[in-house]
Protein backbone atom coordinates (compact mmCIF):
# COMPACT_ATOMS: atom_id res chain seq x y z
CA UNK A 1 0.00 0.00 0.00
CA UNK A 2 0.83 3.15 -0.88
CA UNK A 3 1.56 5.11 2.47
CA UNK A 4 1.09 8.22 1.38
CA UNK A 5 -2.52 7.15 0.13
CA UNK A 6 -3.59 4.38 2.19
CA UNK A 7 -6.68 3.79 -0.02
CA UNK A 8 -4.78 3.12 -3.39
CA UNK A 9 -4.05 -0.36 -5.12
CA UNK A 10 -1.30 -0.77 -7.26
CA UNK A 11 -3.39 -2.43 -10.02
CA UNK A 12 -5.17 1.16 -10.56
CA UNK A 13 -9.37 2.46 -9.38
CA UNK A 14 -11.83 1.85 -11.90
CA UNK A 15 -14.38 1.38 -9.69
CA UNK A 16 -15.46 0.02 -6.29
CA UNK A 17 -15.71 3.74 -4.45
CA UNK A 18 -18.59 2.76 -2.64
CA UNK A 19 -17.59 -0.50 -1.62
CA UNK A 20 -14.45 0.88 -0.44
CA UNK A 21 -15.56 4.04 1.07
CA UNK A 22 -18.10 1.59 3.23
CA UNK A 23 -15.31 -0.21 4.70
CA UNK A 24 -12.71 2.83 5.53
CA UNK A 25 -16.50 4.79 6.96
CA UNK A 26 -15.37 4.12 10.48
CA UNK A 27 -11.66 5.47 10.11
CA UNK A 28 -12.78 8.42 8.77
CA UNK A 29 -12.50 11.60 10.60
CA UNK A 30 -15.55 14.20 11.25
CA UNK A 31 -15.23 16.39 8.16
CA UNK A 32 -14.30 13.37 6.01
CA UNK A 33 -17.19 11.77 7.52
CA UNK A 34 -19.89 14.41 5.97
CA UNK A 35 -18.91 13.81 2.84
CA UNK A 36 -19.07 10.01 2.93
CA UNK A 37 -22.63 10.29 4.33
CA UNK A 38 -23.29 12.91 1.76
CA UNK A 39 -21.86 10.30 -1.16
CA UNK A 40 -23.83 6.80 0.53
CA UNK A 41 -26.89 9.27 0.88
CA UNK A 42 -27.06 10.54 -2.71
CA UNK A 43 -24.41 9.30 -4.74
CA UNK A 44 -26.36 9.95 -8.41
CA UNK A 45 -25.97 13.86 -7.02
CA UNK A 46 -22.03 13.73 -6.99
CA UNK A 47 -21.40 12.12 -10.38
CA UNK A 48 -23.37 15.30 -12.00
CA UNK A 49 -22.36 17.84 -8.96
CA UNK A 50 -18.86 19.92 -9.47
CA UNK A 51 -16.66 20.01 -6.16
CA UNK A 52 -17.65 23.11 -5.43
CA UNK A 53 -21.28 21.92 -5.41
CA UNK A 54 -20.64 19.15 -3.47
CA UNK A 55 -18.43 20.78 -0.53
CA UNK A 56 -21.67 23.02 -0.23
CA UNK A 57 -23.98 20.20 0.15
CA UNK A 58 -21.73 18.63 2.32
CA UNK A 59 -21.22 21.46 4.13
CA UNK A 60 -17.37 21.66 4.13
CA UNK A 61 -14.25 22.84 1.97
CA UNK A 62 -13.11 21.95 -1.91
CA UNK A 63 -10.37 21.12 0.13
CA UNK A 64 -11.96 18.25 2.44
CA UNK A 65 -14.06 16.90 -0.97
CA UNK A 66 -10.17 16.48 -2.65
CA UNK A 67 -8.51 15.55 0.74
CA UNK A 68 -11.86 13.17 0.88
CA UNK A 69 -11.11 11.45 -3.13
CA UNK A 70 -7.37 11.08 -2.37
CA UNK A 71 -8.30 9.51 0.70
CA UNK A 72 -10.21 6.52 -1.13
CA UNK A 73 -7.08 6.31 -3.71
CA UNK A 74 -8.02 8.64 -6.45
CA UNK A 75 -6.03 11.21 -8.24
CA UNK A 76 -8.88 13.73 -7.79
CA UNK A 77 -12.22 14.56 -7.70
CA UNK A 78 -12.94 13.69 -11.90
CA UNK A 79 -11.17 10.35 -11.42
CA UNK A 80 -13.53 9.45 -8.46
CA UNK A 81 -16.47 10.71 -10.52
CA UNK A 82 -15.68 8.29 -13.35
CA UNK A 83 -15.52 5.25 -10.77
CA UNK A 84 -18.58 6.49 -8.92
CA UNK A 85 -20.42 6.23 -12.58
CA UNK A 86 -19.49 2.62 -13.51
CA UNK A 87 -20.13 0.90 -9.89
CA UNK A 88 -24.08 2.99 -10.16
CA UNK A 89 -24.49 1.69 -13.80
CA UNK A 90 -24.38 -2.05 -12.19
CA UNK A 91 -27.94 -3.47 -11.72
CA UNK A 92 -27.80 -3.59 -8.08
CA UNK A 93 -28.44 -7.21 -5.91
CA UNK A 94 -28.90 -5.24 -2.26
CA UNK A 95 -31.58 -6.72 0.36
CA UNK A 96 -33.96 -4.39 2.01
CA UNK A 97 -32.57 -3.35 5.80
CA UNK A 98 -35.88 -4.32 7.00
CA UNK A 99 -38.06 -7.48 6.00
CA UNK A 100 -41.64 -7.57 7.52
CA UNK A 101 -42.58 -11.35 9.40
CA UNK A 102 -45.40 -11.78 7.17
CA UNK A 103 -42.74 -11.09 3.92
CA UNK A 104 -42.97 -14.22 1.45
CA UNK A 105 -40.26 -16.83 2.34
CA UNK A 106 -39.05 -17.38 -0.73
CA UNK A 107 -38.32 -13.70 -1.29
CA UNK A 108 -36.71 -13.82 1.99
CA UNK A 109 -34.10 -16.71 0.92
CA UNK A 110 -33.64 -15.25 -2.85
CA UNK A 111 -32.97 -11.73 -0.63
CA UNK A 112 -30.40 -13.47 1.34
CA UNK A 113 -28.65 -15.46 -1.09
CA UNK A 114 -28.45 -12.25 -3.29
CA UNK A 115 -26.92 -9.92 -0.75
CA UNK A 116 -24.31 -12.49 0.06
CA UNK A 117 -23.40 -12.68 -3.70
CA UNK A 118 -23.43 -8.54 -3.88
CA UNK A 119 -20.78 -8.89 -1.28
CA UNK A 120 -18.55 -11.54 -2.77
CA UNK A 121 -18.42 -9.61 -6.20
CA UNK A 122 -17.75 -6.50 -4.05
CA UNK A 123 -14.66 -8.11 -3.22
CA UNK A 124 -13.46 -9.39 -6.02
CA UNK A 125 -13.65 -5.87 -7.11
CA UNK A 126 -11.98 -4.21 -4.57
CA UNK A 127 -9.28 -6.88 -4.18
CA UNK A 128 -5.70 -6.26 -5.42
CA UNK A 129 -4.68 -9.77 -7.03
CA UNK A 130 -1.24 -8.14 -6.99
CA UNK A 131 -0.97 -8.46 -3.36
CA UNK A 132 -2.42 -11.72 -3.20
CA UNK A 133 0.25 -13.13 -5.51
CA UNK A 134 2.69 -11.19 -3.64
CA UNK A 135 0.96 -12.94 -0.15
CA UNK A 136 1.11 -16.34 -1.50
CA UNK A 137 4.70 -16.43 -2.57
CA UNK A 138 5.38 -15.42 0.99
CA UNK A 139 3.37 -18.23 2.52
CA UNK A 140 5.37 -20.07 -0.19
CA UNK A 141 9.13 -19.10 1.21
CA UNK A 142 8.58 -18.26 4.70
CA UNK A 143 10.07 -20.38 7.29
CA UNK A 144 6.32 -20.51 9.32
CA UNK A 145 3.26 -19.02 8.67
CA UNK A 146 1.40 -18.32 12.02
CA UNK A 147 -2.30 -17.26 11.39
CA UNK A 148 -4.70 -15.29 13.92
CA UNK A 149 -8.16 -13.92 14.46
CA UNK A 150 -10.37 -13.31 17.48
CA UNK A 151 -14.17 -13.60 18.39
CA UNK A 152 -16.03 -13.33 14.65
CA UNK A 153 -12.83 -13.71 12.77
CA UNK A 154 -11.77 -16.83 14.86
CA UNK A 155 -13.51 -18.78 12.86
CA UNK A 156 -11.98 -17.97 9.69
CA UNK A 157 -8.61 -18.49 10.98
CA UNK A 158 -9.30 -21.61 12.19
CA UNK A 159 -10.48 -22.65 8.87
CA UNK A 160 -7.42 -21.20 7.09
CA UNK A 161 -5.37 -23.29 9.30
CA UNK A 162 -6.81 -27.12 8.55
CA UNK A 163 -6.87 -25.52 4.91
CA UNK A 164 -3.22 -24.93 4.10
CA UNK A 165 -2.70 -27.96 6.55
CA UNK A 166 -2.15 -29.91 3.30
CA UNK A 167 0.08 -27.91 1.27
CA UNK A 168 2.89 -28.72 3.89
CA UNK A 169 3.23 -25.22 5.26
CA UNK A 170 5.12 -25.07 8.43
CA UNK A 171 1.29 -23.33 9.73
CA UNK A 172 -0.54 -23.19 12.93
CA UNK A 173 -3.51 -21.03 13.95
CA UNK A 174 -4.09 -19.36 17.24
CA UNK A 175 -7.25 -17.47 18.00
CA UNK A 176 -6.71 -16.81 21.95
CA UNK A 177 -4.62 -13.61 23.53
CA UNK A 178 -1.76 -15.49 25.50
CA UNK A 179 -1.83 -18.27 22.86
CA UNK A 180 -0.87 -15.64 19.87
CA UNK A 181 0.93 -13.01 21.70
CA UNK A 182 3.46 -16.22 22.88
CA UNK A 183 3.33 -17.83 19.36
CA UNK A 184 4.52 -14.57 17.17
CA UNK A 185 7.10 -13.41 19.85
CA UNK A 186 8.88 -16.42 18.35
CA UNK A 187 8.95 -15.27 15.09
CA UNK A 188 11.87 -14.35 13.80
CA UNK A 189 12.86 -12.91 10.02
CA UNK A 190 11.79 -15.37 7.15
CA UNK A 191 8.37 -16.03 8.99
CA UNK A 192 4.96 -14.84 8.21
CA UNK A 193 1.68 -13.98 10.31
CA UNK A 194 -1.78 -14.01 8.62
CA UNK A 195 -3.81 -11.81 10.22
CA UNK A 196 -7.44 -11.88 10.03
CA UNK A 197 -10.11 -8.72 11.08
CA UNK A 198 -12.80 -7.21 9.72
CA UNK A 199 -12.68 -4.54 11.18
CA UNK A 200 -8.92 -4.06 11.11
CA UNK A 201 -8.63 -2.61 14.52
CA UNK A 202 -8.99 -5.44 17.22
CA UNK A 203 -6.78 -4.55 20.21
CA UNK A 204 -5.74 -8.35 20.37
CA UNK A 205 -4.66 -8.67 16.61
CA UNK A 206 -3.17 -5.53 16.48
CA UNK A 207 -0.96 -6.28 19.52
CA UNK A 208 0.29 -9.73 17.92
CA UNK A 209 0.63 -7.88 14.42
CA UNK A 210 3.04 -5.37 16.10
CA UNK A 211 5.24 -8.12 18.06
CA UNK A 212 5.60 -9.46 14.80
CA UNK A 213 7.01 -6.63 12.92
CA UNK A 214 9.27 -5.63 16.03
CA UNK A 215 10.56 -9.52 15.39
CA UNK A 216 11.24 -8.86 11.63
CA UNK A 217 8.19 -11.21 10.15
CA UNK A 218 6.16 -10.50 7.62
CA UNK A 219 2.50 -9.16 7.92
CA UNK A 220 -0.31 -10.40 5.90
CA UNK A 221 -3.81 -8.56 6.86
CA UNK A 222 -7.47 -9.48 5.53
CA UNK A 223 -9.42 -6.56 6.65
CA UNK A 224 -12.44 -4.89 4.89
CA UNK A 225 -10.72 -1.26 6.01
CA UNK A 226 -8.15 0.03 4.18
CA UNK A 227 -7.13 2.81 6.33
CA UNK A 228 -7.07 0.58 9.74
CA UNK A 229 -4.25 0.60 11.71
CA UNK A 230 -3.84 -3.24 10.93
CA UNK A 231 -3.78 -2.12 7.20
CA UNK A 232 -1.61 0.53 7.90
CA UNK A 233 0.71 -2.08 9.95
CA UNK A 234 0.41 -4.70 7.15
CA UNK A 235 3.13 -5.18 4.70
CA UNK A 236 0.46 -6.57 2.48
CA UNK A 237 -3.23 -6.14 2.72
CA UNK A 238 -6.10 -8.49 1.29
CA UNK A 239 -9.42 -6.24 1.37
CA UNK A 240 -13.08 -7.38 1.68
CA UNK A 241 -16.42 -6.23 1.32
CA UNK A 242 -17.30 -4.03 3.93
CA UNK A 243 -20.96 -4.05 4.00
CA UNK A 244 -22.94 -6.62 6.32
CA UNK A 245 -26.01 -7.71 6.85
CA UNK A 246 -28.63 -6.09 9.04
CA UNK A 247 -30.70 -9.14 9.91
CA UNK A 248 -28.65 -11.15 12.52
CA UNK A 249 -30.43 -14.82 11.82
CA UNK A 250 -28.29 -13.91 8.39
CA UNK A 251 -25.11 -13.93 9.81
CA UNK A 252 -22.24 -12.06 8.40
CA UNK A 253 -21.25 -10.88 4.93
CA UNK A 254 -17.56 -10.75 6.10
CA UNK A 255 -17.22 -14.10 6.91
CA UNK A 256 -18.41 -15.40 3.81
CA UNK A 257 -16.00 -13.32 1.96
CA UNK A 258 -13.29 -14.27 4.45
CA UNK A 259 -13.95 -17.70 3.42
CA UNK A 260 -13.98 -17.21 -0.03
CA UNK A 261 -10.66 -15.39 0.36
CA UNK A 262 -9.19 -18.48 2.04
CA UNK A 263 -10.09 -20.46 -0.80
CA UNK A 264 -8.78 -18.70 -3.39
CA UNK A 265 -4.83 -18.50 -1.56
CA UNK A 266 -5.45 -22.36 -0.99
CA UNK A 267 -6.25 -22.45 -4.86
CA UNK A 268 -3.39 -20.38 -5.60
CA UNK A 269 -0.83 -22.27 -3.20
CA UNK A 270 -1.87 -25.97 -4.77
CA UNK A 271 -1.22 -24.76 -7.78
CA UNK A 272 2.34 -24.25 -7.16
CA UNK A 273 2.92 -27.34 -5.44
CA UNK A 274 0.52 -29.63 -6.75
CA UNK A 275 2.22 -33.06 -6.12
CA UNK A 276 2.60 -32.33 -2.70
CA UNK A 277 -0.40 -31.40 -2.08
CA UNK A 278 -2.12 -34.53 -3.93
CA UNK A 279 0.04 -36.52 -1.41
CA UNK A 280 -0.51 -35.28 1.97
CA UNK A 281 -4.52 -35.25 0.29
CA UNK A 282 -4.23 -38.83 0.24
CA UNK A 283 -2.71 -39.55 3.57
CA UNK A 284 -5.47 -37.00 4.86
CA UNK A 285 -8.11 -39.53 3.43
CA UNK A 286 -6.55 -42.61 4.04
CA UNK A 287 -6.62 -41.56 7.96
CA UNK A 288 -10.21 -40.32 7.88
CA UNK A 289 -11.36 -43.66 6.00
CA UNK A 290 -9.53 -45.69 8.96
CA UNK A 291 -11.48 -43.58 11.57
CA UNK A 292 -15.20 -43.91 9.74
Amino acid sequence: MDASNPGATSRGLQGGALIRLRGIYPSLKTALQKVANLILRQPEMAIYASVNEVAAAAQVSEATVMRFCRTLGFKGFQDFKIALARELVMPPTKMQEETGAGDDPAALVRSIFKVNTSALEDTLEVLDLSQMQQAVQCFLTCRRLIIIGVNGSASTAQYAGLRFTPLGLNVHCFTELYQMVTAVAMLTEGDALLVISHSGSTRETLEAARVAKDSGARVIAITSNSLAPLARMADLVLLTSGRELVLPRAGLASFLCQIALIDSLFALLQQARPDETRVNLLKIEKVLRGAA
